[in-house]
C-alpha cells in the first residue's frame, strides 16, 4: 500500500498518510517527511465455513451450494426441485412446510431432497455436500425435540423469494383434538390431528408481520397480524389470493387480519426454560 511520510510522534514513530486514512508505523525508523514508501500488509487471514446454526442467521451455506451444484448441472431440475421442496410464497406454500419439517423431525435430509437429487449429487462426486446436510438436519432435529412453554416446537424453515434462499423461525403444535371440528374427521370416523403454526416476520414495508395458522386436512385458516392496519385494498387483494390457493387444493379456509398490539403470540426468554408465551 503506497504511503506518504507526514512527520513522527513525540517518540519517534513515524506518521504516513494513505487512501485507507492515517498509520502510525510501530517503529523508530528514522523516515523524513515527504518521503514516498510502500507499507507491506499483511496476507487476509483464510476464509473459514461458519458454522450452521438452527438457533441463529438467515443463511444455510450447506443447502445454498447443493442447490447451485445442482443448477450448474442440470438447471431446469434443479429449479424443478426448487419449486417442489422449498417453502415459497405460493399455494403449495402449507405443503411444503409441513414436508420439511416432517422431515427435519426424521433427521432426513436425503429423503427431503429426493433420490434423483441424491443421484445427481453422488454422480457429481459431491458427496460432501449430503453429508452437511445431514449435520444440518441433525442439528434442527434436536432443535425441533425441544418442547417450549405451551407445547410449541421450534423449526428453521428454508425460504426462497424466487431468487434469493434463507431461512425463518416458524413455531409448530397441535391443538387439542376438541379445536378440530368435522373437517378434521379421518375416514374411520377418528380426528386426525391438526398443526397449528407461528411464523414472525420483518417486512421492508409493512414491518412485523405474524401468521398464525390452522392447518386441518380439509380446511385451512390463517390470522394475519400487522402492528399497523392494512390498506382495505391490500387485505382485499391477500383474501382473494389466499381463497385462490385453498380452492386450487381442494380445501375450504379463510384468513382473517388483526391489527395492534392485541392478539399477539410471543415466544419470549423465561426464568426456567429459556422461553416463555404470552398472548
Amino acid at each position: 500500500m503506497p504511503a506518504t511520510v507526514a512527520g513522527t510522534t513525540t517518540t519517534g514513530q513515524p506518521i504516513l498518510t494513505t487512501d485507507r486514512g492515517v498509520l502510525v508505523l510501530n517503529t523508530r525508523v528514522p523516515l523524513p517527511p515527504g518521503a514516498q514508501v510502500t507499507v507491506a500488509l499483511p496476507p487476509p487471514a483464510p476464509a473459514t465455513d461458519e458454522p450452521f446454526d438452527a438457533l441463529r442467521g438467515g443463511d444455510w451455506p450447506a443447502l445454498q451450494e447443493t442447490l447451485e451444484t445442482l443448477a450448474k448441472a442440470d438447471p431446469v431440475a434443479a429449479r424443478a426441485l426448487s419449486s417442489t421442496i422449498l417453502p415459497q410464497a405460493n399455494p403449495r406454500l402449507a405443503a411444503t412446510l409441513l414436508a420439511f419439517t416432517g422431515q427435519v423431525t426424521n433427521g432426513d435430509a436425503r429423503a427431503w431432497l429426493g433420490e434423483p437429487a441424491v443421484k445427481a449429487l453422488e454422480e457429481l462426486g459431491r458427496s460432501d455436500l449430503l453429508e452437511k446436510l445431514d449435520d444440518d438436519f441433525k442439528q434442527l432435529a434436536r432443535q425441533s425435540g425441544e418442547t417450549l412453554p405451551g407445547e410449541w416446537r421450534p423449526y428453521s424453515v428454508p425460504f426462497s423469494d424466487g431468487t434469493e434462499l434463507s431461512r425463518f423461525q416458524m413455531y409448530v403444535r397441535h391443538p387439542d383434538g376438541e379445536t378440530v371440528d368435522e373437517d378434521g374427521e379421518t375416514e374411520t370416523g377418528g380426528v386426525a390431528r391438526a398443526n397449528r403454526f407461528l411464523i414472525d416476520l420483518t417486512l421492508s414495508r409493512i414491518g412485523e408481520l405474524q401468521l398464525d395458522g390452522l392447518l386441518r386436512p380439509r380446511r385451512f385458516d390463517l390470522i394475519l397480524r400487522t402492528r399497523i392496519p392494512l390498506p382495505p385494498e391490500m387485505r382485499q387483494e391477500i383474501g382473494r389470493l389466499f381463497n385462490e390457493s385453498v380452492e386450487s387444493l381442494g380445501m375450504t379456509g379463510g384468513v382473517s387480519f388483526q391489527a395492534g398490539t392485541q392478539g399477539w403470540v410471543a415466544i419470549q426468554p423465561g426464568a426456567k426454560s429459556g422461553v416463555g408465551v404470552s398472548a
